[in-house]
């Protein structure tokens, strides 16, 4: 680890955040000219991105539409997300990409077999969902760049087209659906008071819509400035207010971790979190570190500022969920929380599991791996905390006791203003590296 830089003013939050953005904006344009070279877009898109998450049912797809670029995404909000980091062709109007929104979701209709039929077992076991014929039941999740609520991304009339289409494929194919619309609070709350809400209740019931919806962290330097992610906590909770009353069972994304955080304080933050959550009576979908490149994680990873926790930090992750009771009011899931990020949303370039870093073997990582797996899979505490009893009995759990046991004294600000500083001073070689696929050793000589 280098030896921090040591400020020699503290920095308004304000100022970093400005910091902040600047650097993702910079980041994000330089990730735009990488799209463009590996995956050339020649006309409008055809077809959405497809990511997968694991679930009970097995693995279901997350469908990201190719619209309008999230503005937040644009303006150098929300540091760690990849979802609009997608070439597109000069001379694209809005007006050519929200006829195609149709197009793209016929041919997620037209694969479904492949998205859903060989990758789930038809069954929601345990769930709270509509009255409905007896045929298989399948999920998905939706989202456009980022918000599926957001006019400018999905405009209101291809929403309700989107769910009117939905909602007559799973009756001529003869299955049941369970929709996830991805959001940000104020849209929602925006849908709400604009009439749109109420005027799609009944598709919305219809498909056992719920909504997910990113919260980040409770504490609002590490959500505003150290995420970026413009969202305070009182339009939060009247948003997810609204939710409920339309029985929309929120689902709330937390991050286990930031960049400035020691592992204990991931751990204690993410406590904080839930709290919230259960105060609220919210689902949590709380979100392992990874690595997405073009990202001040993946910057500051490589120039050896920022650690990955060892594998084991999922397992204290896990017993935490264990004990998350929020008492949700119109619960649709039969269990409160998911813990996800590992494989998907677009899929990191590392994670936990990955780090060639870590210090935890293969062989315990890949059990460390298959113990969550399962857990989320069968839901069965007891056999998990069997397992993970046995899995801290191993040799390499020192490693990570080493690793929560690092304090770091330092107030969040002042660290975050270091690596901005450090960030910046690096930008050249990183993009260098990862525009020419340099190896780890070009990487290390570059740096000295």
């Amino acid at each position: 680890m280098s030896a921090p830089l040591r400020a020699t003013t503290p920095l308004a939050p304000a100022q970093l955040l400005a910091q902040s953005r600047e650097l993702s904006r910079e980041l994000r344009k330089r990730r735009l000219r990488y799209e463009k070279r590996e995956e050339p877009l020649r006309g409008a898109p055809e077809k959405p991105d497809i990511y997968f998450e694991h679930a009970p049912c097995g693995t279901y797809p997350i469908i990201a539409l190719r619209t309008v670029p999230c503005d937040k995404y644009v303006l150098g909000y929300c540091g760690p997300c990849s979802y609009s980091a997608r070439s597109y062709p000069a001379g694209l109007g809005r007006q050519e990409l929200y006829a195609g929104l149709m197009g793209q979701l016929e041919w997620v209709l037209d694969h479904f077999d492949e998205l859903f039929v060989t990758r789930g077992n038809g069954r929601l076991d345990g769930y709270h969902l509509r009255e409905a014929p007896e045929r298989p039941w399948y999920m998905l999740q939706l989202a456009g760049e980022g918000s599926f609520f957001r006019d400018a991304e999905v405009p209101p009339k291809y929403r309700r087209a989107i769910l009117e289409r939905l909602v007559a494929f799973q009756e001529k194919r003869g299955v049941n659906l369970h929709l996830m619309l991805e959001c940000r609070p104020e849209h929602l709350l925006a849908a709400h008071e604009s009439g749109e809400l109420r005027e799609i209740e009944p598709l919305l019931d219809t498909l056992d819509v719920v909504v997910n919806v990113g919260f980040e962290c409770h504490d609002d330097f590490l959500r505003n400035v150290v995420f970026a992610k413009d969202l305070s906590r009182d339009l939060f909770s009247r948003a997810m207010a609204v939710a409920q009353s339309y029985r929309l069972d929120p689902g709330v994304f937390l991050f286990a971790g930031a960049t400035v955080l020691t592992t204990s304080e991931m751990l204690d933050e993410l406590e904080r979190g839930l709290g919230y959550l259960r105060s609220l009576r919210l689902f949590a979908n709380v979100m392992v570190p990874n690595l997405q490149i073009y990202t001040l994680s993946d910057l500051l990873y490589e120039i050896g500022r920022y650690r990955l926790p060892e594998p084991y930090f999922l397992l204290d992750l896990a017993d935490r969920l264990l004990d998350f009771r929020p008492g949700r009011p119109h619960a649709v899931t039969p269990f409160d929380w998911f813990l996800g990020g590992l494989e998907s949303d677009p899929s990191p370039r590392l994670n936990l599991l990955t780090n060639p870093r870590k210090s935890t073997s293969d062989s315990v990582t890949h059990a460390i791996h298959r113990c969550v797996l399962e857990l989320v899979r069968t839901l069965d505490a007891a056999c998990y905390r069997r397992e993970a009893e046995r899995l801290r009995a191993e040799p390499d759990y020192a490693y990570y006791l080493r690793g929560l046991a690092r304090k770091d004294t330092r107030p969040w600000s002042e660290r975050l203003a270091e690596d901005l500083k450090f960030a910046q001073s690096h930008m050249e070689v990183y993009d260098s590296q990862i525009q020419t696929g340099s190896d780890s050793v070009a990487w290390e000589t570059a740096l000295k």
